[in-house]
């Protein structure tokens, strides 16, 4: 495509606008949630309804982007993600909230699925790990800005403060989209797209099982980074809003180190070998965050988290390799259902340990789940296919 990598900036600056909106209220949401007066056991559902909701629109998007084009299904999902912002910033009660978060889950999934499948199509080919790594390290740079941001808007205005923030993002987003016109296969209706494409892909192991590893860094990502670290944060060591949003920031710096290189390493040896070590090496520093009593050691924790994580590279690039071609748009939404069947069972099971534990500091047990799943998925991924491992040693061989 002419232009290709124009086309793969904008998407990647649109969709990091959305994560660095999504980061900013991060730090905030379980303490909002708090101050509606409901237990801590009941604060995970206020992430998980995020996830819940792009659980259910996942695959929806991935088909009517196949149907009706990627920027209709662009444009919307970010006016939705704006409604959900003035939603939840003008939250009377806890139910309110919730309404909030689902509406952003929806929008989420209609946006990212969309632009994640008109970006595996441009980006195809043996660079596809380094193009879509440099989307993902684009959402990384906006999404380290966030936490801090985030923390400091609410230190000033409140708790509710950053979903408004989050809403001004959406509307930059919305007039960036605007230019994006749509050619080849992206503008293509393809009206035999249909279910049996979900289970056709669903009957495909190499795909479930590279879809787990998203399941377990979403797992991370809604869990561990979203829930229990701002609550270890406030509850175990004392810390207030801007603190939680400057380790939580520190995590995504030292992410963005490694993401770009493991994306174009993912092009040289295979999606494999990063992938594995991003599980496992993200399990250990799981296990050494709760073991931290101050705010000095906690921001070396998250700063190895940070670096660990990053060697996923980018998440969506080992499911699009084994996708077939004809299924993108389904294949993107089918690979993001079962992602974020992580995100929506990573705070519940995590704040239910911590609610079962008892007392009001987070246990160390609640970090155990993710990071045990990382690693049986890590060995899983063993019998998973990897074209980009299997075209490289040909053209070697050419």
């Amino acid at each position: 495509m002419k232009n290709k990598l124009l086309y793969i900036l904008n998407l990647s600056v649109v969709s990091a606008l959305t994560i660095l909106g999504m980061s900013i209220v991060s730090p905030i949401v379980p303490q909002y949630a708090l101050s509606f007066d409901i237990p801590v056991s009941m604060t995970g559902w206020a992430i998980s309804s995020f996830g819940l909701a792009r659980l259910f629109m996942n695959i929806p998007a991935g088909i009517l982007s196949d149907k009706f084009g990627r920027k209709r299904n662009m444009f919307f999902g970010l006016g939705m993600i704006l409604l959900s912002a003035l939603v939840s910033g003008t939250a009377s009660s806890y139910g309110w909230l919730i309404l909030g978060r689902i509406l952003q889950g929806f929008g989420s999934a209609i946006y990212v699925t969309s632009a994640l499948t008109w970006l595996a199509e441009i980006s195809s080919g043996e660079y596809r790990g380094r193009y879509m790594s440099l989307y993902t390290s684009l959402n990384h740079i906006f999404g380290s800005f966030g936490p801090a941001l985030g923390g400091y808007s609410a230190m000033h205005f409140g708790l509710s403060g950053p979903f408004f923030v989050y809403g001004g993002l959406m509307l930059i987003g919305l007039v960036l989209t605007i230019p994006l016109k749509e050619v080849g296969t992206s503008s293509v209706t393809r009206s035999n797209i249909s279910v049996n494409d979900v289970t056709s892909l669903l009957g495909n192991l190499s795909f479930i099982l590279v879809s787990l590893t998203v399941f377990a860094m979403f797992m991370f990502r809604s869990g561990i980074l979203s829930t229990l670290v701002p609550l270890y944060g406030s509850l175990n060591v004392g810390l207030n809003e801007a603190q939680i949003g400057i380790i939580m920031t520190v995590a995504a710096v030292t992410s963005i180190l490694v993401v770009f290189p493991s994306g174009w390493l993912s092009d040289k040896v295979g999606r494999k070998i990063p992938m594995m070590m991003a599980l496992v090496f993200t399990a250990v520093a799981t296990l050494i965050i709760p073991l931290q009593p101050t705010m000095n050691s906690l921001l070396l924790a998250m700063a190895l988290y940070g670096f660990c994580s990053g060697f996923q590279g980018s998440l969506a690039a080992w499911p699009a390799d084994v996708a077939p071609k004809e299924k993108l748009g389904a294949a993107m939404g089918s690979y993001r259902v079962i992602g974020d069947l992580g995100h929506v069972l990573g705070p519940i099971a995590v704040t239910y340990v911590a609610g079962r534990a008892g007392g009001d500091v987070i246990p160390f047990a609640s970090f155990v789940i993710p990071a045990a799943l990382a690693i049986i998925v890590a060995i899983a991924i063993i019998w998973a296919k990897d074209p980009a491992a299997k075209r490289k040693t040909y053209l070697n061989q050419e």
